[in-house]
């Protein structure tokens, strides 16, 4: 018997998995006793399961042996309910039928096809531990699909090195999620300081791996902690009753990168357009100009060795449009290349985007007055129809020398001047650029991995959409508990002068008083 259930138990242990059967409660008392007899049968079952795990060995585990096990199970199972005369087709809580037949199954059989599992492990992206540019916190998740194969293709190596095999049509389900909490201090140099405590994100992802190896797919839920009707969620000023859920991304992916290097996704994604990675608590000027979120088709190629070339192509339908009509209108092109060499490490890339003015920041700015609030801003602060197109263009690189020191830069940058009729600075057409550079050194403080970070940011062009002109930040991130980070920015950004003025869909833009601003931000983070 034990030789028996020993795989059983080995991939028990490997999902993390605990059955735990309830039987529904009969209104006949008689059959009442019979199901607890029977409840407490498959209780001893479980715990000789149990009592097996320390014997579980690493060894290949065959199709024909995990079938002896489940047809133990079963013969248990079903020899309980004839001893307690129980009717095999009556559903029973915690024990399931299989199709077609009386037989019973515990939820945990890895052999019946279409079974689901559901299992919680670190957030996505973020590892058990940290070194070097581990710490990175703050990524909006580009090429959010690209690493999540990365993971299948960890855990299906891994179920291998450990002699298993998993079943081709089976699905799971990966929870993992975020609560974060800010409190701030900000020092304006030209109006009245400001503080606050916020629970800035807060978030659950669900990764479903399955039912095919070739599929694969992400539903990622966040909390809106906007404030006022004005800034688009509930006719309320309170700031806790704004706390809607929202979908925040949503797609399916069909790839297996134990096969091949090539994949496809669609759905509401981040396009691969930049990588706005920052050691800060505050997004780099970067991300604020350019990231794009679409609901979009992507076909990708991302060899898995050291050295590579990598590319993806996309497309979607823009909210902006230059007709009257709004059609799929807009798309880009990312190319890169990675390669490692011992501790030395490094990401290089670029990538070119038909349409910026579809990106996040310039489709809403978060101004709560009737000034220039982006080109998807209501009540006549914004206008989605403009003259012509602008396209845009990102540069990014990421080095890690070592364990200790990081290196990151990006620059993104439109081709072109918008029209002015639809955003411009100081009288002419505005061409948007921003630029991003960190540096970070990584050690440990008191036997907690830690890193020290500083930056300096740029913009150009970008007083529309509410972004300073410079921005200088120095950081300390540390990690005291396991899948937590804790967080300490100092953030200087220096204002466009007074006297600039922008203006978008010919609506003013928020007037710059010149001078400096000075934020003072702790942040803890908690992922599961």
């Amino acid at each position: 018997m034990k030789r028996k259930l020993t795989p059983l138990a080995i991939s028990l242990c490997m999902l993390g998995l605990v059955s735990a059967p309830a039987f529904a409660a009969a209104s006949n008392s008689n059959v009442s006793d019979r199901t607890q007899a029977l409840e407490q049968q498959v209780a001893e079952l479980q715990k000789e399961v149990a009592a097996l795990k320390p014997y579980a060995t690493t060894s290949t585990v065959s199709h024909k042996k995990r079938h002896h096990a489940k047809q133990a199970v079963n013969q248990s199972l079903n020899q309980a309910a004839a001893d307690n005369a129980i009717d095999n087709s009556a559903p029973i809580s915690g024990v399931s039928n299989l199709p077609n037949s009386g037989t019973k199954y515990l939820p945990v059989d890895l052999d019946v096809p279409g079974q689901s599992f559901v299992s919680s492990g670190p957030y996505i992206g973020i590892p058990l531990e940290y070194s070097g540019s581990n710490l990175i916190i703050n990524n909006p998740s580009i090429d959010q699909d690209v690493t999540l194969l990365k993971v299948r293709e960890n855990i299906h190596r891994r179920l291998q090195g450990l002699g298993i095999q998993e079943e081709p049509d089976h699905a799971h389900v990966l929870l993992s999620g975020i609560v974060e909490g800010q409190a701030a201090y900000q020092n304006n140099g030209t109006g009245a300081d400001n503080s606050s405590i916020d629970l800035t994100s807060a978030g659950i992802d669900a990764y479903i791996l399955g039912p095919s190896n070739w599929l694969s797919s992400l539903i990622s839920l966040q909390y809106d902690n906007f404030t006022g009707a004005s800034e688009g969620t509930f006719n309320s000023n309170t700031r806790s009753l704004n706390s809607r859920v929202f979908v925040n991304q949503a797609f399916v992916t069909i790839g297996d990168f134990m096969r091949t290097p090539v994949y496809g996704t669609f759905g509401q994604i981040n396009v691969p357009f930049g990588r706005y990675s920052s050691n800060m608590v505050t997004p780099p000027l970067t991300r604020l100009l350019a990231k794009v979120k679409a609901r979009a088709i992507i076909l990708g190629y991302q060899p898995q060795k050291d050295d590579a070339l990598y590319s993806a192509g996309y497309i979607f339908q823009g909210d902006s449009h230059v007709g009257n009509a709004s059609r799929v209108n807009n798309g880009g092109i990312d190319l890169g290349y990675h390669f490692k060499q011992g501790a030395y490490s490094a990401d290089f890339g670029g990538g070119l985007i038909a349409n910026i003015a579809d990106s996040v920041g310039m489709q809403f700015v978060g101004n709560s007055t009737a000034n220039f609030n982006g080109f998807g801003g209501t009540g006549m602060t914004g206008n989605e129809k403009i003259a012509h197109r602008v396209p845009a263009y990102d540069i990014h690189g990421l080095a890690q020398l070592g364990d200790s020191v990081d290196l990151l830069g990006e620059f993104v940058s439109a081709t072109t001047r918008f029209s002015a009729s639809d955003m411009t600075m100081n009288n002419h057409g505005a061409r948007p650029e921003a630029l991003d550079a960190q540096a970070a050194y990584t050690f440990n403080a008191f036997s907690r991995p830690s890193s020290l970070a500083a930056g300096y940011g740029f913009t150009k062009d970008a007083l529309a959409v509410g972004l300073p002109g410079q921005r200088w930040s120095l950081v300390f991130n540390t990690s005291i508990w396991r899948d937590t980070l804790q967080s300490l920015e100092f953030r200087h950004d220096i204002l466009y002068a007074a006297g600039d003025s922008a203006t978008g869909s010919t609506v003013p833009a928020a007037a710059s008083l010149g001078g400096n601003d000075n934020a003072l931000t702790a942040q803890f983070d908690v992922y599961f």
